[in-house]
């Protein structure tokens, strides 16, 4: 079964992780153990083997870390990602540990314990306060599983560095593929149920699938979560991959439910960058899945359709008849005719004939070029 990294309560369906992966065209392999060949990820598998082998030597100087710590981050990761219901929380807690009460404790003694954990926060309680509280109750009455890889996050960390340093060695026979899908050519619509689960990688059968767009916005956001606690040898990427080789090495040692495999990874990776993995998820989603060329296209198609219909809405649909010279005598004349050159002003003027008499003339003033404009005044000036 496919495990996933995913940042909403609930994870992807896993139809959903193998049509996706069998439709993204421009599929590669990031890293592959086994094949011998150079790939894009060798440079970054092979710093967290580095790193991994330094804290399996000295956990000290990656974060300090106690057993309280680390029972509060399984504690929180546990109400973040587990069903409500007490039962369900209970029975993870079954499959992942074992409680221990006093012999003393009766069936109402120890629901009341187990309640207590649970119990929802009073007035304005601080959250980290009540956090801090349960996850000091559970500790009293529940422990991982011993040697178990949870065991290790909450109370050895080292170990952890040696678990996972071991299945990073270039020794190690193995098989372990990381696999990039960069969903370029993908119709967003299809990518849909990946952003509303919030998933960005997943592991399947020791291979490791990675939406390879995620890389930039992590990047981005290194710098926060640099500054908010945690490991600071470490990148988000380097979380997230760290996130799933822990699924790797859950799915070939321990039989457990992806849920509760998650949970585990969940923990290791809130000890490397606490909730930093999440914010940054939560802002990548924000723009992705972007649309396809196709889709693109379609949509510019569309909105061309849609300005065409507009424009002949508004010209109005009748066709011009086809005998409409024959009527232009009946229509009405343009308002805005073009406007005609200015001529000169007219006047009259009274002139005196040979014979004596007085005769009315037009004369026309000359224009703004100084020419005169009839020949009566021309016939005038003679006279």
């Amino acid at each position: 079964m496919a495990r996933a990294w995913y940042g909403s309560k609930n994870p992807p369906v896993e139809d959903i992780l193998a049509s996706v992966e069998a439709i993204d065209p421009d599929t590669q392999i990031l890293y592959d153990h086994t094949s011998g060949e150079e790939r894009d990820y060798d440079v970054i598998i092979k710093g967290l083997y580095d790193r991994m082998d330094s804290l399996k030597r000295n956990a000290t100087e990656f974060r300090t870390w106690t057993e309280e710590d680390g029972m509060e981050a399984f504690f929180e990761v546990l109400i973040d990602v587990a069903p409500a219901e007490l039962r369900s929380r209970v029975q993870i807690l079954q499959r992942l540990g074992t409680f221990q009460f006093r012999k003393m404790d009766g069936p109402d003694e120890k629901k009341a314990k187990i309640g207590a954990v649970f119990a929802a926060p009073k007035g304005d309680e601080d959250y980290k306060t009540l956090l801090r509280s349960q996850a000091k109750r559970l500790s009293s009455i529940w422990v991982p599983k011993a040697d178990s890889l949870l065991d290790f996050i909450v109370n050895h960390p080292a170990q952890v560095g040696r678990v996972i340093a071991d299945r990073l060695s270039p020794t190690n026979e193995q098989p372990l593929k990381l696999i990039g899908h960069p969903f370029t050519e993908v119709r967003s619509t299809e990518l849909q149920p990946l952003a509303e689960a919030k998933t960005v990688a997943y592991e399947k059968g020791g291979e490791i699938h990675l939406v390879t767009a995620v890389r930039q916005v992590l990047e981005n956001w290194d710098q926060d979560a640099a500054s908010s606690g945690g490991c600071e040898q470490f990148t988000l990427l380097d979380a997230l991959l760290l996130h799933e080789v822990t699924e790797v090495i859950l799915d070939e040692t321990e039989e457990l439910e992806p849920l509760e495999a998650h949970i585990i990874a969940s923990t290791f990776e809130r000890y490397l960058k606490g909730e930093m993995l999440n914010v940054a998820a939560e802002d990548f989603f924000l723009t992705w899945p972007p649309q396809s060329n196709q889709e693109i296209a379609e949509r510019s198609k569309a909105e061309l359709a849609q300005q065409l219909e507009e424009m002949s809405a508004f010209m109005g649909e009748d066709e011009v008849p086809e005998d409409m010279d024959g009527d232009l005598d009946d229509l009405p004349m343009d308002t805005a005719a073009p406007v005609s050159k200015k001529k000169g002003k007219v006047k009259k003027k009274i002139i005196r004939t040979k014979d004596g008499k007085k005769k009315v003339v037009k004369v026309v003033a000359k224009d703004s070029k100084g020419k005169t404009a009839s020949k009566g005044q021309r016939s005038v000036k003679k006279k």
